[in-house]
């Protein structure tokens, strides 16, 4: 599957593509049996993701009625998967806490509360008739959006239909980045990383267009994601266990936790704040019309005629 713009392919033509494309995928993975159920439901609610990426990069020629619409069933069917996923991102956070603080803390020290949360997921999977209930919902609500993808009514050719979607995304992400180290929350955080994320997907659909430029927006985009995404995971873990944790002879164990997850996200917001000052050094106006000339240069090396853009 390709999930970018391929050459001689004009902006509704490849956004129907990606769309099947990504929603034949979450239907495959979610209808698969073969035992593996976190590794396809954590692929499909990565298909919902793009999904509700490529919607918001054609908003304006979609339709604020169509673009509700498919947007709500996207998200959804990702919100009906996320339980069974985030049970399973919890041991693995925790895993990767221990693993990065080496030899300063011995692996036995969060023992307890790992025993914990492997308990704590194996009781969400055991769930068999809730689980399989969230399967089949989001099975149903995905295949309907298949059907739909063919009254899609997209008009704009080239780069007029998506300039405001790439636009409002990166000045979103802006803003979010300059909230999130204004007034700090682990809202503000995982508010901003959601546009970090929606930007590198749309850098992934424009690779095309310069992609040595693309390329490399792309990568720093992904690294920038994953620090919040690492983050987020943290500060959920963090959460989870300090209020749902049984307390009873744990205190120490406890503030132990606090107190490196604390040091561990300080480091990553710190990396985070570098990047976001290269990714979002340029005006949103200003990015949208550098991406403008590369499309106009791509569509010329296409065609051999120069392109009017829209």
């Amino acid at each position: 599957m390709d999930y970018r713009l391929k050459q001689g392919e004009s902006v509704p033509e490849g956004t129907r593509r990606m769309a099947a494309e990504q929603l034949d995928r979450a239907l495959e993975y979610l209808g698969c049996q073969d035992g593996e159920r976190d590794k396809h439901v954590h692929e499909a609610r990565k298909a919902t993701k793009r999904l509700r990426a490529l919607v918001r990069l054609v908003r304006r020629d979609l339709g604020d009625e169509v673009y509700a619409l498919e947007n709500q069933c996207y998200r959804a069917a990702g919100q009906r998967l996320s339980g069974l996923r985030d049970a399973t991102v919890l041991v693995e956070t925790l895993d990767r806490l221990v693993e990065s603080l080496g030899k300063d803390v011995p692996k036995s020290r969060f023992a307890r509360v790992r025993r914990w949360l492997v308990e704590r997921r194996d009781l969400v999977y055991g769930q068999v008739d809730s689980s399989n209930r969230a399967v089949q919902e989001a099975i149903v609500a995905l295949a309907q959006a298949r059907e739909r993808l063919e009254h899609w009514n997209l008009q704009r050719r080239g780069w007029g239909g998506i300039r405001v979607g790439v636009q409002r995304i990166y000045a979103r992400g802006r803003r979010d980045f300059a909230g999130a180290y204004a007034l700090p929350s682990d809202e503000a955080f995982h508010d901003w990383r959601k546009q970090v994320k929606y930007l590198w997907y749309h850098a992934q659909i424009l690779e095309p267009i310069w992609p040595p430029v693309m390329q490399t927006l792309a990568k720093e985009l992904d690294q920038l994601g994953e620090l919040l995404g690492q983050d987020h995971d943290l500060a959920v873990l963090r959460t989870t266990v300090m209020v749902e944790f049984p307390r009873a002879g744990a205190t120490a164990t406890l503030m132990a936790l606090e107190r490196r997850i604390g040091e561990v996200r300080s480091r990553m917001q710190g990396q985070a704040r570098l990047l976001g000052e290269r990714i979002y050094l340029e005006r949103p106006r200003e990015f949208s019309r550098r991406l403008r000339g590369y499309w106009r240069v791509w569509q010329v090396e296409q065609d051999g005629v120069p392109a009017n853009g829209e």
